[in-house]
C-alpha cells in the first residue's frame, strides 16, 4: 500500500557544529519565541534557524522570514556544515527519554514515504487541518525546497519482523549518539545495504501508514508536489523527490510509543449555554464528586478509564468523575463512541454552541495548570481525559474516520534536525 523509499539525506557535520544534541530542536508548532530565542544561542547552528525562520523579529511574515533562510541553508551546505550522503539510505532512530521515573526507548525509521491523496487509504489522517498552518509549511518548502522536520506517523508490526532487522542494524556504531540537557539521547545508524532495503520497502508495500503527528505538514508537502505537478507535467516522475515526504515511521507496538492525554477548557461561554451544557453532561453521564490535588485525579482518570468510557470535569465547585451511560449510546456513534473527546464535543459543545465552540474551547497539555485555573475561576470548566486508546485509534482511523483536533498527545514530539530532505531532484 504505502510507497516508503531510501533517500540521499543531509545531515549535520559534528566537525563543523560539535556536540549533535546542540543542534536539534522540537517541530515548529512547539517552540514559542522564546525558545527559538534560547536554541539560537545555544549553537549557531542549530536546525531551529531552518524551522522557523531566520533573521526576522516575529512581526514580520513567515513567508519574508523563509526567504531570509534559503540564503542561510545554502550557505551551511555551501560550507559544509550539512553533508548530503552519497548514497540512498534509512535512517534508524533511536530515541530514549525519561518517564515517570523510567527511561522510555523508542525506535522509529527515517524514510522518504510517497505523497498520495488520503483517498487511496495509503496514508490515513486522524485529525482535520487549519488552512494557515499549511500554508506556512508551504512557504517554508518553497524557499528550502526541503523538508526539515520528519512527519511522525505509525504502522503495525505485530511480529516485529521491522524491529528484528533495527536491532540487528543498532549492534553496528552508531553513526552519532548524543544526550541532551534533559537526559533524553538520540542516536542513529545509516542503512545504505540494497537488500536490507528492498526488504524494508516490500514490508510496507502491504500495509497502510497513520499519520500520528504532522498532519499540516503532510498536507503541506501535497500542496507542494501539485503545485510542481502544475508547473511541469514531467514532474509526476515517480522518482522526483517532491513526490515524497519525509516520515519518522514507528511501530504500534513499540512499548516506547507513549501518548498522552490532551485536556479541554472551556471560558468565556455565556451563563445560559454553560447552564445548557452542565444538563447535556447530566444526561449523557453518570456523575461521582471526587477530590484531591490534580495528579491524584488524573491518575484516576487515567486507572478507571483503561476499562470504562469517562473523564473528569473541573471547575471553582470541585470535580466530578464522569462516565458514558451505556443507555446514552447510539448506534450510529460506531468506533468514534471510544473517544471521550468526540462525545464531548458533538454531543454535548457543538449542538449548544455550534460553530463558535472553538471559540470557548481550548486545549492543555499540563494537566496541573488546566486544573488550578479551574478552580481558581480562571477558566470556567476544565475536562481531563485520559490518554487515547492505540486500539481504538487504529480501529477509527483505519475506518476511514477522524478524531476531533488534539485527541492525542503522543510524547515526546520527534527531534527536528537529524536527517534533512532535499525536494529538488531524484530522491
Amino acid at each position: 500500500m504505502a510507497v516508503v523509499s531510501p533517500f540521499r539525506g543531509w545531515r549535520y557535520n559534528p566537525d563543523k557544529v560539535g556536540d549533535m544534541a546542540s543542534v536539534l530542536c522540537p517541530p515548529y508548532d512547539m517552540i514559542d519565541e522564546e525558545t527559538q530565542e534560547a536554541l539560537k544561542r545555544q549553537n549557531q547552528y542549530n536546525v531551529i534557524h531552518l524551522e522557523a525562520g531566520e533573521g526576522l523579529d516575529w512581526n514580520t511574515s513567515a513567508k519574508e522570514q523563509y526567504l531570509a533562510t534559503s540564503d542561510l541553508f545554502d550557505r551551511w551546505r555551501q560550507d559544509g556544515v550539512l553533508r548530503q550522503d552519497a548514497e540512498p539510505s534509512y535512517y534508524v532512530m533511536r530515541h530514549s527519554f525519561p518517564m515517570g521515573g523510567k527511561n522510555m526507548v523508542r525506535v522509529g525509521l527515517i524514510a522518504s514515504v510517497g505523497l498520495e491523496d488520503y483517498e487511496t487509504r495509503q496514508v490515513l489522517p486522524h485529525e482535520f487541518t487549519q488552512a494557515p498552518a499549511i500554508q506556512d509549511r508551504v512557504w517554508l518548502m518553497e524557499s528550502l525546497s526541503a523538508n526539515i522536520s520528519p512527519i511522525m506517523s505509525i504502522y503495525r508490526d505485530a511480529e516485529g519482523e521491522l524491529d528484528r532487522m533495527y536491532q540487528q542494524v543498532m549492534q553496528g556504531e552508531p553513526e552519532f549518539d548524543s544526550t541532551d540537557g534533559s537526559g533524553s539521547a538520540t542516536a542513529l545508524w545509516r542503512i545504505s545495504d540494497p537488500g536490507v532495503q528492498s526488504q524494508i520497502s516490500e514490508f510496507f508495500s502491504s500495509r497502510p501508514i497513520y499519520l500520528a503527528d504532522g498532519h499540516h505538514r503532510y498536507e503541506a508537502a501535497r500542496q507542494y508536489q501539485l503545485d510542481r505537478h502544475a508547473e511541469d507535467p514531467s514532474a509526476k516522475a515517480a522518482n522526483l523527490a517532491h513526490n515524497f515526504v519525509m516520515m519518522t515511521l514507528i511501530s504500534f507496538d513499540d512499548p516506547g510509543l507513549v501518548v498522552l492525554g490532551y485536556h479541554r477548557t472551556l471560558n468565556g461561554v455565556p451563563a445560559d449555554k454553560l447552564a445548557n451544557i452542565r444538563s447535556k453532561l447530566d444526561e449523557l453521564f453518570d456523575s461521582e464528586a471526587i477530590s484531591g490535588s490534580s495528579d491524584a485525579l488524573i491518575e484516576q482518570v487515567d486507572r478507571l478509564g483503561a476499562n470504562q468510557r469517562l473523564l473528569a470535569s473541573v471547575d471553582s465547585g470541585g470535580a466530578k468523575l464522569l462516565t458514558l451511560k451505556d443507555s446514552a449510546v447510539q448506534p450510529s456513534w460506531g468506533f468514534l463512541a471510544a473517544s471521550e473527546a468526540w462525545v464531548l464535543e458533538e454531543q454535548v459543545l457543538r449542538p449548544e454552541l455550534g460553530d463558535a465552540t472553538l471559540d470557548y474551547l481550548d486545549f492543555m497539555h499540563d494537566h496541573g495548570a488546566a486544573v488550578d485555573q479551574a478552580v481558581g475561576g480562571d477558566l470556567q470548566m476544565v475536562f481531563l481525559l485520559k490518554p487515547f486508546p492505540l486500539d481504538a485509534f487504529e480501529s477509527i482511523v483505519g475506518g476511514g474516520q477522524r478524531l476531533p483536533r488534539k485527541s492525542t498527545f503522543f510524547y515526546p514530539k520527534l527531534p527536528t534536525g537529524l536527517v534533512i530532505n532535499r525536494l529538488d531532484g531524484e530522491l
